[in-house]
């Protein structure tokens, strides 16, 4: 069984090319982002972070609210900066467990892939979990486009990117790139033709 991460910048289309590997036959997808939804949800994580913010990224309903959480730690501050820096050390620990738990799992039902697509993959080490990089390469019009139907503003883009390793530090990291600048049934195609360069 192979691991392959998947790396790019924000709004380069790594869902998407996610989904399109994940329908070849034997293929496993973890989304880290979602396993960060469920350690939000920890009784440990939100004590943890109640001790370390108060009420201010906490809903109505007594759960953490990623937005307002977002908005404490990509505000493009070095207070901010200090904040993401805490949050991950809170959050990343219990991802990475995990992240190996669902690998395991997918180990034990013969999968002949496992994708891994994480956000910052680089910046919380779970490369060493990978056997490949592959870096998902879009064009920065295309990427802000992207964000911006999302309802991002630009300035959004920008704090979190800078929130972010560089892209050619990630490109360098990993032996695969596709390129993500073409209709949805032309992405298909380049997804086949990395599929079989990965699993021959």
């Amino acid at each position: 069984m192979k691991i392959i991460g998947l790396v790019g910048g924000i709004g380069s289309g790594k869902s998407t090319v996610a989904r399109l590997i994940g329908k070849r036959d034997g293929v496993t997808v973890i989304d880290a982002d979602q396993l960060g939804h469920e350690v939000l949800r920890f009784g440990k994580v939100k004590t943890l972070i109640h001790a370390e913010w108060g009420d201010a990224p906490f809903g109505d309903d007594g759960e953490i609210d990623r937005s307002k959480m977002a908005a404490i730690v990509f505000s493009g501050t070095e207070e901010g900066n200090s904040d993401l820096a805490k949050l991950l050390k809170i959050s990343h620990p219990r991802i990475a467990e995990l992240l190996k738990n669902q690998i395991e799992l997918a180990r034990m039902n013969d999968a002949r892939l496992v994708l891994l697509d994480a956000p910052l993959l680089l910046e919380g080490g779970w490369n060493r979990l990978c056997d490949d990089l592959v870096f998902v390469d879009s064009p920065d019009l295309v990427r802000i486009d992207r964000v911006l139907s999302r309802g991002w503003t630009p300035e959004e883009f920008r704090t979190r990117s800078t929130n972010q390793l560089p892209l050619d530090i990630k490109r360098n990291a990993s032996r695969f790139v596709i390129e993500n600048d073409c209709p949805l049934n032309e992405l298909d195609k380049r997804v086949d033709d990395l599929f079989q360069k990965i699993i021959p």
